[in-house]
């Protein structure tokens, strides 16, 4: 055991390293290291998706991807400006206990047939007030660290997710909590997985997204608003993948995200029926477990 993780660790060092190099280098633009983070999101969101992730990864003793993400996202949200954004689409996980992907670092303390739960923390992203015109005057969101914990649960075809995330610096400082429901559409030649869920965010993170105090009225010609608590969007995601060899893969994402509630109501949000389109290529390898060898 202590000769697996010697190995595996430098595989974890070398995803931190290269996700920390990769935010430096973007951190050149004021909002480039913001959308980097987001793409990682969206990364991890398509390492799951059928075709894509490799199911006998919990058979490994240790597992490593790495690749690319990119595609088309609103500016920020409630915005109808869009961009290109793009992440490295890294992952590694360690017989399937320790798990490192996107831009999440986490354990999996419950490891059951159909149920997994733990502990993670997240990289978040903020907002820049120069990413869109409609921003000036209200200041930057900085980036910050979320902690919290998840409970999925997997009984074919279906799938339900739940985890709660607590802003630990000097970000949003709120809290948000996601609860989501999925399934495999049956199709054969190209699985597709569907997903409707909902995001409740509390009064801190409202206000710093969706919210406008006196100063900021000021600065930006708005009107005041004050955001409380509540769910801010529902989402309906779709997400594939296909092994191109078994090392290579290719997969993709598609979500719509309607914005609800104060979140909806604030005078930043043009828009609120928000799209969002990615697709991503990773090279994958693992070590051997008993019945199978990668080629």
């Amino acid at each position: 055991m202590i000769k697996t993780f010697h190995r595996v660790l430098p595989l974890f060092a070398t995803a931190l390293m290269l996700s920390a190099s990769f935010a430096g280098v973007a951190a050149a633009a004021d909002d480039a290291l913001d959308e980097t983070i987001q793409w990682a999101g969206i990364a991890e969101e398509i390492d799951e998706a059928p075709g894509y992730n490799d199911s006998k990864d919990s058979e490994r003793k240790w597992a490593f991807s790495i690749g690319v993400t990119s595609g088309f996202s609103p500016d920020y949200e409630g915005s109808n400006d869009y961009s290109f954004g793009y992440s490295p689409n890294i992952s590694a996980s360690w017989r399937d206990t320790i798990f490192y992907k996107g831009r999440t670092l986490g354990a999996n303390l419950i490891r059951q047939k159909n149920l997994k739960a733990g502990l993670m923390i997240t990289k978040s992203s903020g907002r820049s007030e120069d990413c869109n015109d409609k921003l000036d005057g209200l200041g930057d969101v900085d980036g910050s660290i979320e902690a919290g914990g998840f409970v999925s649960f997997r009984k074919k075809p279906y799938r339900f997710k739940a985890e709660v995330k607590q802003d630990v610096g000097s970000g949003h400082e709120g809290a948000l909590v996601y609860l989501g429901a999925g399934t495999n559409l049956p199709f054969e030649n190209l699985p597709i997985s569907i997903e409707l869920g909902a995001t409740w965010a509390s009064s801190n993170y409202m206000e710093s997204f969706f919210g406008i105090d006196a100063q900021q009225s000021l600065d930006s010609g708005l009107k005041q608003y004050n955001a409380g608590a509540g769910i801010k969007d529902i989402k309906l995601s779709m997400t594939t993948g296909y092994p191109i060899t078994k090392r290579w893969r290719i997969g993709a994402a598609v979500e719509y995200h309607r914005l609800v509630g104060d979140a909806a109501d604030s005078p930043i949000v043009v828009d609120k029926n928000q799209f969002l389109a990615g697709i991503s290529l990773s090279y994958h390898m693992g070590s051997k477990f008993p019945t199978e060898d990668l080629q």
